[in-house]
């Protein structure tokens, strides 16, 4: 099984390369921000929050501590190019699993889709947990519409 939390839980500089666990950003944005309070004025449901004028003016950006180049998650945003090395370790993966789940994506873009193609030519089955419509629940054995930080930590792995 593919963690995902092995992309989800670091950052990259996108000037060195150099990689920082999350959990380690977290301690220097709290520290560059003591007085900084992140109450939202809400959630939305890709876990953005929203914030007051004053909230972003104020806060305190941490950049690289190697080169001080600017900082971002190991996932791939919205128009961001995927890298072909992490397109072909996910290949592999699905070619290897004997099911595939996708959680909270609508698979619109090609490059979260092909893994779905992947897993459809390997006759896979394929479950999405997503709120509202994907463009492979034609191709799911079970699509479940749900939160999934309401639903996913009520899963027991063992």
């Amino acid at each position: 099984m593919l963690a995902l939390t092995e992309f989800m839980s670091r950052v990259l500089c996108l000037n060195c390369g150099e990689q920082t666990p999350r959990g380690v950003l977290q301690e220097r944005i709290k520290l560059l921000n003591p007085t900084w309070n992140a109450e939202a004025q809400g959630l939305a449901p890709d876990g953005d929050v929203f914030l007051s004028e004053e909230q972003v003016q104020s806060f305190q950006v941490p950049s690289c501590v190697r080169c001080g180049g600017l900082l971002k998650p190991d996932v791939v945003f919205f128009g961001d190019t995927v890298n072909p090395d992490k397109v072909n370790f996910v290949h592999r993966r699905v070619k290897e699993a004997d099911s595939l789940l996708v959680v909270g994506s609508s698979l619109q873009v090609y490059s979260g889709y092909r893994f779905i193609l992947t897993a459809r030519e390997k006759k896979l089955p394929i479950a999405i947990l997503n709120i509202g419509p994907t463009r492979s629940d034609n191709l799911a054995c079970l699509k479940l519409n749900s939160r999934c930080g309401e639903l996913l930590p009520l899963i027991d792995p063992h």
